[in-house]
């Protein structure tokens, strides 16, 4: 379990029944090879003057208004000299700036995430948790849950219950459901579909409430594979990005974290006699009296040596002054800020667009924005994941339907003489210069725009990010920190691609392969929902 269980589960049963089960990606042909890439220089050329819209005023996003609750908002710009933002280059660097926090934490730790597995990444951080707790700190975790089902993890979460800490999304005996299914006559849902929006954001804040806070937003889970545990195993050593703060903007993230917490605690106490949070404290009262129990986990020793290794880490980290603004994104509640934000960037850029997303359906609106860019002479460069490195491959293979639809603006004579174009590349975790495949699938979500502004968070370009899942994302100016996020993008994620051809997109649009064929239309079938 990856993304999506329940769909994943579906998707792999199909493969095996169609004979195509992913293992390992393709490799490149001896021409894709050939096809290095180069970081284009922007010298030369004049920056806008011209305001940029994601950090005007919050009217002019829409829904911005208040509405249920007094919820509905969009977070206010904080000044360059008020915020103090670092790239995580990858998720062991990332692990070690994180494990940092925790351990230097006087106050308070809040995170947030899909997937908190019950590995050896994920009980290192557990185990610090319960010390954090044990030492008077108000400790708390919010999970989703359907993506955590696994027999360890969820022993995890009961030993961070039994221990004090709160973690929102999970009940033990696998009692999750209690929380996330409407119960007539008691608690009638007001949305139907509100089983179907999960909780797809990433927020690890430490003393959020002090001046001396710090935190992480990103793309990355807490697990193995996002903090690239294990090298020897391709599959599970993945390419994420995050940002580490300081700063005035983690206000907004504490408010982030601290509605969704009492969005859980509101869902519990509707139901009356089923608030199971009174129910542990009377379990907890118990066993403070007899004894907690004892649980005990399967590990691997080299594994476990190599994230205690990971821990000692002193990733060097170049922060900068940055304009920023904090979005949190939740469409059960009608908001779409980070998707307006993400047309805001792209309709002010002039010279250059850089996206890396992992999971790429894109809308009808934004495959118009990328061609409003290219026609006004800007360069577009989109990269995201290929079937055999998505842990979902039949989302890439639906992906591919509109890259036909993309490139074709590449081929009008307005375009030509503008002199913007469009690309698109293909993650395959195989470097244009070795001769295997060294990482699993890229699960960043950034994207840089001039090299001026960029944005890193949890959003996908596709619908269930815009339509389903609760997001968050920050957006920054930065010069410093832009440019070097393109080198990143252009020295490293590039350098493990290829390049999408418009006889590939043909043939991605009106595949000729049966089985390809059958999981693309499969796919199709689920695409609201990917």
């Amino acid at each position: 379990m990856k993304k999506y269980q329940r769909l994943s589960i579906v998707f792999s049963v199909v493969a095996v029944l169609l004979g195509c089960v992913h293992k390992n990606v393709v490799s490149p042909t001896a021409q894709q090879l050939d096809n290095k890439p180069s970081m284009s220089p922007l010298q030369g050329l004049s920056k806008s003057s011209r305001p940029v819209p994601v950090f005007g005023p919050s009217q002019e996003f829409a829904g911005s208004l208040p509405g249920e609750a007094g919820q509905r908002s969009v977070f206010d710009v904080h000044g360059p000299n008020s915020n103090r933002i670092a790239l995580l280059k990858n998720g062991d660097e990332s692990f070690a700036a994180r494990v940092r926090m925790l351990e230097g934490a006087q106050k308070s730790i809040r995170i947030q995430a899909l997937i908190f597995s019950g590995d050896e990444a994920g009980l290192h951080i557990a185990e610090i948790l319960k010390k954090k707790k044990a030492g008077g700190l108000d400790v708390r975790v919010i999970v989703d849950a359907a993506a955590n089902l696994g027999w360890q993890t969820q022993w995890m979460y009961f030993d961070l219950k039994q221990h004090g800490i709160e973690v929102q999304g999970y009940e033990s005996l696998y009692l999750e459901w209690i929380n996330e299914v409407p119960i007539p006559f008691l608690s009638p849902a007001k949305d139907p579909e509100a089983p179907n929006h999960r909780y797809h954001e990433k927020m690890w804040i430490v003393d959020g409430e002090t001046e001396h806070g710090e935190a992480v937003v990103g793309g990355l889970n807490i697990a193995n594979e996002y903090f690239r545990v294990d090298a020897s195993d391709p599959g599970h050593f993945w390419r994420d990005q995050d940002v580490i703060v300081k700063g005035s903007i983690i206000a907004d993230m504490v408010t982030a974290f601290d509605r969704n917490y009492d969005h859980f605690l509101e869902i519990k106490e509707s139901r009356g006699g089923l608030n199971t949070d009174s129910y542990w404290q009377s379990t907890r009262e118990f066993l403070d009296k007899f004894g907690k129990l004892t649980v005990s986990y399967t590990t691997r020793a080299d594994l476990v040596a190599r994230v205690n290794s990971m821990a000692r880490m002193k990733p060097a980290l170049n922060y900068a002054n940055a304009r920023s603004r904090f979005f949190h994104n939740r469409p059960r509640l009608g908001e779409s800020y980070i998707e307006q934000a993400y047309r805001k960037l792209i309709d002010h850029a002039e010279r250059e667009i850089i996206i890396c997303n992992a999971y790429l359906i894109p809308s009808s609106e934004l495959i118009d924005a990328i061609r409003d860019a290219v026609l006004r002479g800007v360069r577009v460069i989109i990269l995201t994941n290929s079937p055999e490195t998505n842990d979902l491959p039949e989302l890439t293979m639906v992906g591919r339907s509109y890259y036909k639809k993309i490139l074709a603006v590449n081929e009008d004579e307005p375009a030509k003489k503008s002199g913007g174009d469009v690309q698109i590349w293909e993650w395959c975790g195989w470097r244009y210069d070795q001769a295997h495949q060294t990482e699993g699938t890229i699960h960043a979500k950034y994207a840089v725009f001039d090299r001026r502004y960029s944005l890193v968070g949890s959003y996908n370009l596709d619908p269930r990010s815009e339509k389903l899942n609760s997001e968050t994302a920050v957006v920054f100016e930065s010069d410093i920190l832009s440019a070097e996020l393109a080198v990143i993008f252009y020295e490293n994620d590039l350098a493990y691609s290829r390049q999408v051809t418009h006889e590939d997109a043909k043939e991605f649009s009106e595949p000729t392969d049966v089985l390809y064929r059958l999981r693309k239309e499969f796919g199709d079938l689920f695409e609201p929902l990917l």
